[in-house]
């Protein structure tokens, strides 16, 4: 092996200035191409916030469509049980015909449930 005493500092230096060259160098380019890839990448991120806030109202519509529904839900569920009674005295009633029939067990239901309701309030009342 050759004696290169003299200029193995030299060759160090040079490989260290090389190294460091090719580090800057690679920083640039580096830089460059995020610079790109934001470019690139915004249109895209712009169209996926769209799309995130058009999901956000439509959820918001559907909670309050649900809400709604929860509401009507809860009307039609207090008035079925009525309707039941109406209907099961409308069916003992013989006399009972067509509309004027259903208007009468209607009534008739409403009383006993008002008779009811205040027999109730008594039994309370009187309970205390």
């Amino acid at each position: 092996m050759p004696d290169i005493y003299p200029y193995n500092y030299w060759i160090l230096y040079a490989a260290i200035a090389a190294l460091i060259l090719t580090i800057i160098i690679s920083l640039v380019q580096i830089a460059r191409m995020a610079k790109e890839m934001m470019n690139f990448l915004q249109p895209r991120t712009a169209k996926l916030e769209r799309n995130m806030k058009l999901m956000q109202i439509k959820m918001e519509a559907m909670n309050e469509k649900k809400a709604e529904n929860a509401k009507k839900n809860k009307y039609i569920a207090l008035a079925l049980p009525v309707l039941l009674a109406v209907y099961q005295q409308y069916s003992k009633d013989d006399e009972a015909k067509g509309i004027d029939g259903v208007i009468k067990s209607a009534r008739t239901v409403m009383n006993n449930r008002n008779a009811e309701s205040k027999l109730i309030k008594k039994v309370a009342a009187a309970i205390r």
